[in-house]
């Protein structure tokens, strides 16, 4: 989890992103978890990386 939110703070890290929410959900993390989480972190991340967190959440959740 803690790599989960440095990596949707760096930026410019998408496809590790969602690399990193596929394992997330793999080991009983839903997609609803992982979207509080980005909630949580958006005023510290700002909301054009919440939103690109949130597409590699989407993401990771149609691979699934």
């Amino acid at each position: 989890m803690i790599t989960f939110c440095f990596l949707a703070a760096q930026g410019g890290c998408e496809p590790q992103l969602t690399s990193h929410a596929a394992a997330n959900m793999k080991i009983g993390n839903d997609k609803a978890f992982l979207i509080k989480i980005i909630s949580q972190c958006l005023p510290y991340i700002g909301y054009p990386r919440s939103l690109n967190a949130l597409g590699c959440v989407n993401k990771a959740a149609e691979n699934k």
